[in-house]
């Protein structure tokens, strides 16, 4: 027993994710392993203070509607069932971290009320602002692509066009027309440049 104590409490003192457990009914915290007051810089007592009410107080308020369903599913989860939620929870400074949690009902009362939860959590706030600065890139991309496609294809295709013309109507010199020639290669190359940022822009 002794030693099962010291390998728990080793995993604990090594990981990188909070690890607690929460009187569900009297809303305070009864144990945590530490990581969340240093990822959210409260005291070991401010921390207690703001678990109360399901830590409510301190959930942004764009993530309070699905956190409050999270809190409706914990109560009305099976035995074993893991509710998931990845919310933005503000630091005593005002800024907000995004953590990915993981509760489970570990005891309930008489009544089948949940009674202890224990939950896991994580600071995953990197792994979203990269998901956002990815998907702004992504952005970037596909309005190059609709600028090469609508506002550069378009009047290269109308220059090709009149070249096309030109050269079908006959209406220049011998000398003229080949300037037009070497104009209408580049114009082709032009374009085909950018059928190719088209096509790596939408893969």
């Amino acid at each position: 027993m002794e030693n099962e104590s010291k390998f728990l409490k080793s995993i604990i003192e090594v990981s990188h994710v909070e690890i607690q457990s929460y009187d569900f009914q009297n809303h305070r915290i009864i144990f945590s392993s530490g990581i969340a007051e240093k990822v959210l810089g409260y005291t070991k007592e401010e921390f207690g203070e703001v678990s109360r009410n399901y830590y409510e107080g301190i959930i942004h308020p764009d993530d309070k509607e699905k956190f409050m369903a999270s809190i409706d599913k914990i109560i009305h989860s099976s035995t074993g069932e893991i509710i998931e939620l990845t919310a933005r929870f503000r630091r005593v400074d005002g800024v907000y971290k995004w953590l990915y949690t993981r509760k489970m009902v570990c005891e309930r009362d008489e009544r089948g009320f949940p009674s202890l939860i224990t939950t896991v959590a994580e600071d995953i706030t990197e792994v979203i602002e990269m998901q956002n600065k990815l998907r702004e890139k992504v952005q970037q991309l596909q309005s190059i692509s609709y600028k090469n496609s609508h506002l550069i294809r378009s009047p290269v295709a109308s220059i090709i066009g009149l070249i096309n013309l030109i050269e079908e109507k006959d209406i220049t010199s011998a000398h003229n027309m080949q300037i037009f020639n070497l104009l209408k290669q580049a114009m082709e190359k032009l374009d085909d440049v950018i059928h190719d940022i088209n096509d790596i822009t939408e893969k």
